[in-house]
């Protein structure tokens, strides 16, 4: 009975003796050792798969060679850290480059070992294929020396009993030993093409589920900690054959009150970019959402993110530069001051943070733990990995009788505004009123805080009049306000200006009236005032903005309105007084000269020897 011999040695001896080319055995130590020191798997991984099997690779050496590899990638953790480290700096525009690449751009180049690995990895592999390849060429030439050189060992080798004996302890062997050098070597594998196009296809449709999963958590991650509570995903689906993705039951959830959703989204489609699904990006255009809901009773409470309790701003007016005296509360102006302040607490969760590093390089942080060496990332600016191009929202219920029910639309929604540089628009437009707004940030300068701008036309002021508090000091019955506005607007505080313009108005006094006027001479002179041209500024914190006027500019209309509604007045009491005392005693001319004060103060002077006017 024959003792067997192990199975490593076994499978060396036939590498050795066999037909394997030595090119063939350089190839699949390269590519072995490359697939097992990058870490994790990624879309390096799944090419380096493809290869093998397009490739004439020896799939025994591939895996043993991938299995040195990944154990030496976990004992030089901290070399192939530092080696990524030191690429970073050099190689920056060649991984940009892999990184624009289908399949292979899913990898993760800002880590520093997968960098690492995917140097070291090669030049291994290299050293260590030309060091087998050369070991097998040498082995061989011995063997063929010996069978050329001794015909006892040549009849030997060729024994009957000894082939038997050969081909079951070692395994298959070639004719004789100088064929291993006339043989030709075939570098691609004809069914290897078959192979490898069913394992892209394998690969693509693992990554189809797998992409899902993973984009679906970390869209709903994202999302939490920019709502500050649970944002549920029912399902997520991306298609990169048709370029098609889907995301239903969206449950944002009310950190205010966490039984509630802030908003609730039934279905949204659109279609994303093929090209960029390959990379591990999604990118979406004309998205399009149904069925949009507002204060919806959750069947479970949602999570809320535990912050710690914000100190209340102190509002500097020196820090915006405006007087004292011009500063009013929204809670003097507005009968929903509250529920405003509500909302912009709600809205500021997705405003711009002026302290949050996003677009900019993160603090590195050196590995404390072992493991850290394989997982730490380069301080390089954050990158976009979504990005919604067009968004529309159709009739949408907003709970406000200027808004109502509108059309609102998107652009250049994305995770890392300040890394992509585009600015983010958005549009309302009313379907119940003439009213349309229309708002940008502007992150094209690449600043974490983009400019605000914007404008909107058509503000129907009797829808606005439900809103304002009777210590308002007018009341509107008709008149359409149009402005435009441009400023900073951030979680932390709010700077804008707007200019408004107010057409065709009809308002009268409400309680004390404005500026200290009285409720009557306010109302008299808002008989006359129809059109105004104002500068109003929007300022403070966030949470508890403050309005301030140009008392000043309103001040100088409204006296211009008294004066010419105290000269309609005089007119009209002179017009009286003619009448009644006159009568028909004079005639017309002269009642007509009478009754314009100016021509009569003129006409007098020339009686009293005033001085006329020269002729021009």
């Amino acid at each position: 009975m024959f003792l067997p011999i192990p199975s490593p040695i076994r499978k060396l001896l036939k590498i050795l003796r066999g037909g394997v080319s030595p090119v063939i055995i350089f190839i699949s130590i390269m590519l072995g050792f490359t697939f097992g020191l990058i870490p994790g798997f990624s879309g390096l991984h799944a090419v380096l798969i493809a290869l093998v099997f397009l490739l004439n690779v020896h799939l025994g050496m591939f895996l043993l060679s991938a299995a040195l590899g990944k154990a030496l990638c976990f004992a030089a953790a901290p070399v192939l850290y530092h080696i990524g480290m030191a690429a970073q700096g050099y190689l920056s525009g060649l991984l940009k480059f892999l990184a624009t690449i289908p399949i292979i751009g899913i990898t993760d180049f800002n880590r520093y070992a997968v960098v690492g690995g995917l140097i070291a990895g090669p030049v291994i592999g290299v050293v260590v294929g030309l060091f087998m390849a050369w070991s097998v060429i040498s082995f061989r030439r011995t063997l063929l020396k010996v069978e050329e050189g001794s015909d006892k060992f040549k009849k030997w080798y060729s024994n009957r009993w000894i082939y038997i004996l050969d081909r079951i302890l070692v395994g298959k062997r070639t004719k004789d030993a100088k064929s291993l050098f006339t043989a030709k070597t075939k570098i691609i594998r004809k069914a290897g093409v078959v192979f490898a196009v069913i394992l892209l296809v394998i690969f693509g449709g693992a990554f189809h589920y797998l992409k899902d999963t993973r984009i679906k958590e970390y869209a709903a991650v994202k999302l939490t900690q920019l709502n500050g509570a649970e944002v549920n995903l029912e399902t997520l689906k991306l298609s990169i054959l048709n370029g098609e993705a889907s995301i239903s039951g969206i449950q944002v959830t009310d950190a205010n009150n966490p039984e509630n959703n802030q908003i609730a989204v039934e279905n949204i489609s659109a279609d994303a970019s093929v090209y960029d699904l390959t990379l591990g990006k999604v990118v979406l255009d004309k998205v399009r959402l149904s069925d949009v809901q507002f204060g919806q009773k959750r069947q479970t409470p949602g999570k809320v993110i535990e912050t710690k309790a914000e100190e209340p701003q102190v509002f500097d007016p020196c820090e915006y530069k405006v007087a004292v005296e011009d500063i009013s509360k929204l809670d003097k102006y507005f009968e929903n001051a509250k529920a405003v302040k509500e909302w912009l607490k709600k809205a500021r969760q997705w405003l711009p943070d002026p302290n949050d590093k996003e677009g900019g390089a993160p603090a590195e942080k050196a590995p404390i733990k072992y493991l850290d060496y394989l997982i730490a990332r380069a301080d390089v600016p954050t990158s976009a990995r979504f990005l919604a191009k067009n968004v529309l929202l159709e009739k949408v219920g907003i709970k406000s009788p200027v808004f109502g029910s509108s059309n609102i639309s998107m652009e250049n929604l994305n995770d890392a505004p300040s890394a992509t540089a585009l600015p983010i628009n958005l549009k309302v437009k009313s379907n119940d009123t003439p009213l349309e707004m229309n708002i940008t940030f502007d992150y094209s300068s690449g600043k974490k805080v983009p400019k605000v701008t914007g404008n909107f036309t058509k503000l129907d002021l009797s829808k606005l009049q439900s809103n304002l508090s009777s210590g308002a000091g007018l009341s509107f019955t008709s008149g359409l306000a149009s402005g435009q506005f441009n400023g900073l607007i951030t979680s932390e505080s709010i700077d804008l200006t707007v200019d408004l313009e107010i057409q065709n108005m009809q308002a009268s006094s409400q309680g004390d009236g404005i500026l200290g006027l009285g409720g009557q001479t306010t109302s008299e002179a808002f008989k006359i005032l129809k059109d105004l041209k104002t500068t109003i500024k929007i300022v403070g914190p966030t949470t508890e903005p403050r309005l301030v006027f140009d008392t000043h500019g309103l001040q100088d209309s409204i006296k211009q309105a008294l004066v010419k509604a105290g000269k309609d007045r005089l007119a009209e009491e002179i017009d009286k007084q003619v009448e009644k005392q006159l009568g028909d005693k004079v005639p017309g001319e002269l009642k007509d000269v009478i009754k314009e004060p100016k021509d009569l103060i003129k006409g007098i002077g020339g009686l009293l020897g005033g001085k006329k006017e020269e002729n021009k």
